[in-house]
């Protein structure tokens, strides 16, 4: 009778115990390199008269002013406030960003080694710098926070980087709206979301912290299907604060109801804009939401509470 019994040699067994030391050294350094926040870090945040949010934020070692904004797609900072930060690395190639109107802007980027925002290192950030003069030293995007949830609190007026913990018991009382991102080969991050206009359209919105309160701003290519006459409506110009011989065209009228599907957030006989070029269906303040808005990129949701 032939025996089938094969023997296991030494060596194969040394390998064997060897690639799941790798293995499991691998997943401990994985593990140690996330930061765990046990509990929710809260920082301050001041709401300026046109209701944009100021945080705090220091980047390499230098504390500044700085606009957070869910729509600027990448961090920025002023010539002014970048000639005090030593130790950015300038990136070989550059980006190229467009404007909601379309106006092309290129950037070019450099790597800072960290953006402190309370308390909290975001290491290895990209940011970009521009030479305007701005009563702010710059904007944090939604970059830092692509692995972690943050929560704008209009009453409070805080920012709230959540841990685990603070996530769940957010997502168990609050409404959640699926968000959509615009996730541009990691050099941008933006935020979308789908709004019901007027009951007619169902349309993809940005929605923008940085725009200020009560901006409401859409494509005027969807005028006609929402049954709004042009001729009516007030027709001003804007120029471009980049480019001072582009003007956008827009129209101001009132739209009967702008709300979210799913959920009881509405908003009626609102004040909107139209413009002329927009590359999007619209792009819309935060502050019509709710009181505590909970942006979940990871599990890719808005929670209102």
């Amino acid at each position: 009778m032939k025996n089938n019994t094969r023997i296991i040699r030494p060596d194969f067994l040394l390998t064997v115990l060897f690639f799941s030391f790798v293995m499991s050294f691998v997943q401990m350094q994985v593990a140690f390199s996330q930061v765990k926040i046990n509990s929710p870090v809260t920082l301050p945040m001041k709401v300026s008269d046109g209701g944009h949010l100021m945080i705090k934020a220091t980047i390499n070692g230098v504390e500044g002013n700085f606009i957070f904004d869910t729509a600027a797609g990448l961090n920025l900072m002023t010539k002014k406030f970048a000639d005090k930060v030593a130790g950015l690395n300038k990136l070989d190639g550059t980006y190229t960003a467009h404007r909601a109107t379309g106006e092309a802007i290129t950037a070019e980027l450099w790597k800072a080694n960290s953006i402190n925002i309370g308390g909290l290192n975001y290491t290895d950030q990209l940011v970009s710098i521009i030479d305007l003069d701005f009563p702010f030293d710059g904007l944090i995007s939604l970059l830092p926070f692509r692995n972690t949830p943050i929560t704008i609190n209009y009453k409070t007026k805080s920012l709230v980087i959540e841990s685990a913990k603070s996530l769940k018991a957010l997502a168990k009382t609050g409404q959640s709206v699926p968000l959509q991102l615009a996730d541009d080969r990691e050099k941008a991050l933006d935020v979308f979301a789908e709004v019901k206009v007027n009951d007619k359209l169902t349309l993809q919105v940005s929605f923008d912290s940085g725009a200020g309160a009560k901006v409401y701003r859409f494509n005027s290519k969807l005028m006609k299907p929402l049954g709004i006459d042009t001729t009516k409506a007030e027709v001003k110009y804007n120029k471009s604060e980049f480019n001072p011989e582009k003007r956008s065209k827009y129209y101001t009228t009132t739209l009967s109801k702008v709300s979210i599907p799913g959920t009881d957030v509405m908003m009626k006989d609102t004040k909107a804009y139209f413009l002329e070029g927009l590359i999007y269906d619209g792009i819309m303040s935060m502050d019509w939401l709710g009181e505590v808005l909970t942006i979940d990129i990871p599990n890719r949701r808005l929670l209102i509470n």
